[in-house]
């Protein structure tokens, strides 16, 4: 567990020397570490980044009414055409 700290903390402060922290960990644990980190990598060009749009929906329930206007300036409105025939 403290080779895990140590070697966390090497990647976050891009200090050099994770790799060998490593080295005795077996490949299930490694190809372990390897797939979560390519969630990382993979999740900005995936559909997952939808997730974040529900922190923006509380600022969607709070926003005034949207106010729609007409391109067609200066002409009347059009009437629903009936489908008879």
């Amino acid at each position: 567990m403290l080779k895990l700290a140590e070697w966390a903390q090497r990647i976050v402060t891009f200090r050099g020397g994770a790799v060998e922290l490593l080295d005795e960990a077996s490949w299930v644990f490694k190809t372990h570490m390897f797939l979560g980190m390519s969630i990382f990598f993979i999740f900005p060009f995936t559909r997952l980044v939808h997730v974040w749009s529900g922190f923006g929906s509380l600022a969607y329930v709070a926003r005034p009414y949207q106010l729609v206007r007409s391109r067609r300036i200066g002409m009347p409105p059009r009437l629903p055409q009936s489908r008879t025939g």
